[in-house]
């Protein structure tokens, strides 16, 4: 989608930004319309709602990069994929389950299909839409690095609309914790030249919060994000080899 060639345009990053935040709010309006017309009370039709509001955002990110933003999803080097990630994953999930007991989670189903619907969403909006978008628009040096940190504190700051519904000082470790791991899986797509690779491990995050709390709402403290973080750095540092900067200059057409 975007090429060597293309002019920049810094306010590009920033209007997909903004386009995506209306489309977030007016999509979660519209659940909470219906929540309330059909006075979905359970948490199972709560978890049902919060898919559906996912999935309306998966819609307008593609639609708001089709249209406008214009950038390229990479979803290269499956080899990765396929002999590590899917092993890790198996891995987490039992030793939570070993650990709480597998009794104690409920609608695990559900939770996975939740947790994946969350991971695609955020990783196709903050890595694969505007984090390319910054590095294809900006002006100064160091253009990987400088797409990586601000669109990781995008990423942290649309955390901020959690203050509405939780204690403010659980969204400000949430802003933080957001703003470490967008940096950590922002790396991880640039690393493998596979968005699959972020969606993955953001699902696994998630899938483990959710479970945990067998809650959506954002449990947010230092003793929770911590080891999620340092497992994050582990496989960052470990499992995935760094790309020489020239390799991924070409996958960006910089």
């Amino acid at each position: 989608m975007a090429t060597a060639n293309h002019s920049k345009q810094i306010s590009k990053p920033w209007l997909s930004w903004a386009f995506w935040i209306i489309c977030f709010f007016g999509i979660n309006i519209l659940l909470a319309v219906v929540q309330e017309k059909l006075n979905i009370t359970f948490f199972k039709g709560q978890l049902l709602l919060q898919g559906g509001c996912e999935i309306g955002i998966i819609i307008a990110t593609l639609l708001i990069n089709h249209f406008y933003t214009k950038e390229k999803f990479h979803f290269s080097n499956w080899n990765i994929f396929l002999r590590s990630w899917m092993v890790d994953f198996f891995i987490g999930y039992y030793i939570i389950a070993i650990v709480l007991n597998h009794n104690q989670m409920h609608h695990i189903g559900l939770y996975f299909v939740l947790a994946a619907l969350i991971g695609t969403a955020e990783e196709f909006t903050f890595r694969g839409m505007i984090l390319g978008s910054l590095i294809h628009n900006w002006r100064g040096k160091n253009p990987i690095l400088g797409g990586v940190l601000l669109s990781s504190l995008i990423f942290g700051l649309t955390h901020a609309v959690n203050a509405f519904s939780q204690p403010l000082p659980n969204t400000i470790v949430q802003i933080v914790v957001a703003f470490s791991l967008g940096v950590i899986l922002a790396f991880m797509y640039l690393r493998t030249n596979n968005l699959i690779t972020p969606i993955l491990f953001h699902l696994l995050v998630d899938f483990t919060s959710i479970s945990l709390t067998n809650t959506t709402e954002s449990q947010a403290g230092w003793g929770a994000a911590l080891p999620i973080l340092i497992v994050a750095l582990l496989v960052l540092f470990f499992q995935l080899k760094p790309r020489p900067r020239n390799k991924i200059k070409r996958d960006f057409n910089l």
